[in-house]
């Protein structure tokens, strides 16, 4: 009987060969001991539990050599709800790299949610260029911010800043969905997300609480400056959600009056802006950038985003405005990593609306490889930087300014969803 070869969803039995996979991958995650592997083994398991999330296997004659984490998640698609998949946790086995494992997972990956009627995927890449020759386009920049609590705006009032517990959880998950329909790019959390955060026992959640109602929270943990020294920590911020601005005000306030024994404030924030909040936005380092910029962050690149379906995507974002715009556009994706999804479509805009479809007629033509088309139309990128950079190509350069208005977003997508 011949042993089965194939991706499938992981059976429990095979959750140790599981972890040994992700171990291995992963030295950072320091699971060494047995006792680290069974606590490892019992949170797949919950976390299986979850209809929102599967973890599958890629077999080799009945054996198991890589493991991914699969995600249902929605995107607040410029204030549309769409299905997105996200992946995570993938890790091939030491003994079968370069066997191009991870490239036939993540093309199972991209045809199950095309099948499950997604226009766009998601992921968080351990290598960058990897997942670009994968047609995986770059999304907004994460900034790091290392800022002293004092220079965090001024101390205001604090009235409704309150500690969070567990009986909280209800209304902290409102809030953060409330949120994410307000703030285009915020997805669905991870379904287990609160479960761990209230079981963690270094975090601290305080709220903006208003009634029954919470309007805002920040996570955070401590961390101390010298092993020697317990009396200077810094604050690491792991979420921070806001609603308001009054909600922000207070926050910050409460940011602000840990001067005494916060040394720093570690927050990594995409909100290109949030340096103008700073008294002093310079990071503590003294670094200074030719000719003369005082470095006030350090910069990296997070979250991934690719088109699966771009017919679908622009049927998803039939309400969406493309800023009062009229013209008739034919878009020619390059994707060689995903054959149904390469092609030519043609779309109609009359006053920001997309009208119509199946027509043929259009009066300008553009070519982008599917992951900077993907980085277009989320908003990481706009169209003109991406003809600059020879990265796009158009039928006739008058209508360069016309097509990146098309597609151009007043704030950058956001998500603080981590998978």
């Amino acid at each position: 009987m011949k042993k089965k070869t194939g991706i499938k969803k992981i059976p429990i039995k095979d959750y140790d060969a599981f972890v040994d996979i992700v171990a291995n991958a992963y030295p950072g995650m320091k699971i060494i001991t047995p006792e680290d592997k069974k606590k490892t083994v019992k949170q797949l398991k919950e976390s299986a539990e979850y209809p929102t999330m599967d973890y599958y296997g890629l077999y080799r004659k009945g054996r198991l050599i890589g493991v991914m984490a699969l995600y249902d998640f929605t995107i607040n698609l410029f204030s549309t709800k769409a299905k997105i998949g996200g992946i995570g946790l993938v890790a091939v086995d030491l003994l079968h790299k370069k066997e191009k494992v991870c490239k036939e997972m993540v093309s199972y990956f991209l045809e199950l949610y095309r099948k499950k009627g997604a226009c766009m995927t998601a992921l968080f890449p351990f290598r960058p260029d990897f997942y670009r020759k994968m047609g995986f386009g770059i999304g907004s920049k994460v900034a790091q911010y290392s800022v002293k609590p004092q220079d965090l705006g001024r101390a205001g009032m604090k009235k409704h800043i309150h500690h969070m517990t567990i009986k909280d959880k209800t209304a902290l998950e409102r809030c953060y969905n409330r949120f994410v329909m307000r703030r285009h790019g915020m997805m669905s959390a991870r379904p287990n997300k609160w479960a761990q955060v209230f079981k963690a026992p270094t975090a601290k959640i305080i709220g903006y609480k208003k009634g029954t109602q919470i309007l805002g929270y920040i996570i955070f943990t401590f961390k101390k400056v010298q092993e020697n020294n317990w009396i200077k920590n810094d604050i690491i911020i792991q979420e921070f959600i806001y609603e308001n601005r009054d909600v922000l005000n207070e926050l910050i306030s409460f940011l602000h009056t840990q001067s005494d024994q916060i040394n720093r404030i570690i927050y990594s924030t995409q909100d290109e802006y949030f340096h103008f909040i700073l008294n002093d936005p310079r990071d503590g380092t003294d670094n200074i950038l030719v000719p003369l910029a005082h470095q006030s962050n350090t910069q990296g690149i997070g979250i991934m985003y690719r088109v699966i379906n771009i017919k679908r995507l622009f049927r998803t974002m039939k309400k969406r405005n493309f800023n009062d715009q009229t013209c008739r556009i034919k878009i020619n994706i390059k994707d060689s990593f995903l054959a149904r999804n390469d092609g030519s479509v043609i779309l109609h805009f009359y006053n920001g609306r997309l009208k119509g479809e199946g027509k043929r007629d259009y009066e300008v033509e553009i070519w982008v490889d599917v992951g900077d088309f993907s980085s277009l139309i989320i908003g990481a990128v706009d169209f003109r930087s991406l003809h600059e950079y020879s990265l796009a190509d158009i039928s006739s350069t008058r209508y360069v300014n016309l097509i990146n208005s098309l597609f151009l977003v007043a704030q950058k997508p956001m998500s603080t969803t981590q998978f």
